[in-house]
C-alpha cells in the first residue's frame, strides 16, 4: 500500500522480508538504493546489511518517502 500510495520514480519494491529470496529481480552491478517511509524506518539499513551481506552495493537513502516528498522531488502513484 505504501508503494502505490506514492514512490521514487523506477523504484521497485521488494518488501525487506522477501529481498533474501528475490535479489535475482535486481540488476546486478548497481548501487541498489534503499528506503522506506521516513528517515527513522529501520527497514531501509536492514536491507543493505542484507545486500552488502550477498555481495552487492546498497546504500540507505539519509531520508524516507516523507521528507522525499516535502522537498518536492517527483513521485510516482501505482493504480491499486
Amino acid at each position: 500500500p505504501e508503494y502505490r500510495a506514492g514512490h521514487i520514480p523506477g523504484a521497485v519494491s521488494i518488501p525487506v522480508d522477501e529481498l533474501a529470496d528475490r535479489l535475482d529481480e535486481l540488476p546486478a552491478g548497481v548501487d541498489v538504493v534503499a528506503y522506506c517511509r521516513g528517515a527513522w524506518c529501520l527497514f531501509a539499513h536492514d536491507a543493505v546489511r542484507l545486500l552488502t551481506a550477498r555481495g552487492r552495493r546498497g546504500r540507505r537513502l539519509v531520508d524516507g518517502m516523507l521528507e522525499w516528498r516535502l522537498d518536492g522531488r517527483p513521485v510516482e502513484v501505482s493504480a491499486a
